[in-house]
């Protein structure tokens, strides 16, 4: 009896404290025009909406957009508080015309608040034997070395506000997904960068998190998935294709590399979330997002390897 009660007593006592918890999370700081958000990767997906969100919220918005069909598509929904710019965060050259760009348009006691490093590609799924270094360059380069480059570059300015920096991950930093080995090391890499960036810059004021998404419809594969999946494969030494077959193209998650049928619609899932971030007075350092991104993925971090390992262990040729 003196065990349950003790038990029962750790569970009403944690429930207060999460009741707390969210209480505290709840309170969101002034919505000042004076604050400004720079968010990348708006061409489509979450990027695209979080800048129209943040626009109906009546905040200032510097969207980075990789093509001009993505500016075009971008202003056509948004008022002029929203300032839209060819940027690739790839590109040093870029990445500094967006700094003197940011630096010209912010008036008097106005300041860059937040930075949302959104960009973000899966260049290739494929299993990791066929996967060359110039596939994980092309992903790196993009989700991680863009990011960081981004981040570095407009630091001092998020110094000055003493704001915060949101980074896109996913829930492939909690469970890596056979097929998608480069864009796991990406995300896994990203939040090891934020965690490091969040205790070096904790004294100088400015906090860092990170969204967890799952599967959302946000049109990640490219067009060309399919071409780059039978190139690689015909890339490969005789013997590896052997091993294979050119069955293994059209098998298991391989074979959808072009569908988000599956995934969630709903993109202000995590569009929600990451406004939380930006202006909760009380943000959370991580967001999981979407179906099983807690009840799953999170969950599967907490058990023993071999679940996990079954769950998503790739077919054997």
């Amino acid at each position: 009896m003196e065990v349950f009660t003790f038990f029962a007593a750790v569970a009403v006592l944690f429930a207060v404290c999460k009741f707390i918890e969210n209480y505290l999370r709840s309170f969101y700081i002034e919505n000042s025009p004076h604050r400004w958000v720079l968010i990348t990767g708006c061409d489509t997906g979450f990027g695209h909406r979080l800048a129209q969100d943040l626009d109906k919220r009546g905040a200032r918005v510097f969207a980075g957009c990789l093509t001009e069909e993505g500016e075009k598509r971008l202003g056509e929904k948004c008022s002029d508080n929203v300032v839209i710019f060819r940027l690739d965060v790839t590109r040093k050259d870029s990445i500094q015309n967006a700094v003197n760009l940011v630096r010209s348009r912010l008036a008097e006691k106005e300041v860059l608040w937040a930075v949302v490093n959104n960009a973000g590609v899966l260049h290739i799924a494929a299993p990791l034997e066929w996967q060359t270094k110039e596939h994980f360059e092309k992903t790196l380069n993009v989700n991680l070395y863009g990011a960081i480059m981004i981040t570095k570059s407009f630091l001092p300015l998020l110094r000055e506000s003493k704001g915060r920096l949101v980074n896109m991950s996913s829930v492939a930093s909690m469970v890596a997904f056979p097929g998608v080995v480069a864009y796991n090391v990406s995300k896994s890499a990203l939040e090891a960068y934020t965690d490091t960036f969040r205790r070096e810059m904790y004294h100088v004021g400015v906090s860092a998190h990170l969204i967890q998404p799952s599967g959302f419809a946000t049109c990640i594969f490219p067009q060309e998935a399919t071409l780059r999946l039978r190139q690689a494969f015909y890339e490969l030494p005789e013997n590896v294709k052997e091993f294979y077959g050119e069955k293994t193209i059209h098998s298991g998650a391989v074979g959808q590399v072009g569908s988000d049928g599956s995934f969630d619609s709903d993109l202000s899932k995590v569009t929600t979330a990451i406004q939380h971030a930006l202006f909760a007075r009380y943000p959370r350092y991580r967001y999981p997002v979407g179906r099983g991104s807690v009840a799953l993925f999170w969950t599967l971090t907490k058990l023993p390897e071999i679940v996990a390992d079954r769950m998503f262990a790739a077919a054997a040729p």
